[in-house]
């Protein structure tokens, strides 16, 4: 009987620490833009350093993650006529679909709105400020707009992005409700 006592005073008092923790998990906000060019990227951005360098990240991704065809033909079927080159690649050489444009992603510590340029740590590149990662965007005929994605296993496809080209990056919130819904236990 003792054990179970103190088993029950020791869940009781940590189930409000729990709860304490759950809910003070910050909202993390990320700015994401889908941009045809460099210079569509500035215009949106202010930040030409930072364009400049997420286009050249999305361009060396662009080989490891591009659908890879048999031939031309498979490819511009999906693709579109004159969007489909050969490319080299460690492994050998594959046909696949060309970047059509690059999605810059930021995350925004706090503030609001649409990207700012923020100033890069001394000695680090421009892209380096506010966390920016880039990657490769395809336009499919058939699909629209694809972007990579991580799948089951990590294994990177090409997902479907409602974001519109060239236009001023959108804001996303994250935080508990959103992560904490693919984590919740019981029955």
């Amino acid at each position: 009987m003792k054990r179970s006592r103190k088993t029950a005073l020791v869940l009781m008092g940590s189930a409000p620490l729990l709860l304490v923790a759950c809910a003070k998990q910050p909202e993390v906000q990320t700015s994401e833009g889908l941009f045809t060019s460099v210079e569509a990227c500035a215009t949106e951005t202010m930040n030409p350093s930072m364009c400049r360098q997420a286009f050249d990240q999305a361009q060396a991704q662009a080989d490891a993650v591009a659908p890879r065809y048999a031939s031309v033909a498979e490819c511009e079927a999906e693709f579109g006529e004159g969007r489909c080159e050969t490319r080299q690649s460690a492994g050998g050489s594959f046909v696949g679909p060309m970047m059509a444009g690059f999605v810059l992603s930021q995350m925004l510590g706090g503030r609001g709105g649409a990207m700012a340029p923020g100033p890069a740590p001394s000695g680090a590149p421009a892209a380096a400020a506010g966390n920016t990662r880039a990657a490769p965007a395809f336009l499919s005929n058939q699909s629209g707009w694809l972007r990579p994605q991580a799948g089951p296993g990590g294994a990177i496809a090409l997902a479907r992005t409602d974001l519109q080209p060239d236009r001023a990056p959108t804001v996303r919130r994250g935080g508990f409700g959103r992560s904490g819904a693919g984590r919740s236990a019981g029955g």
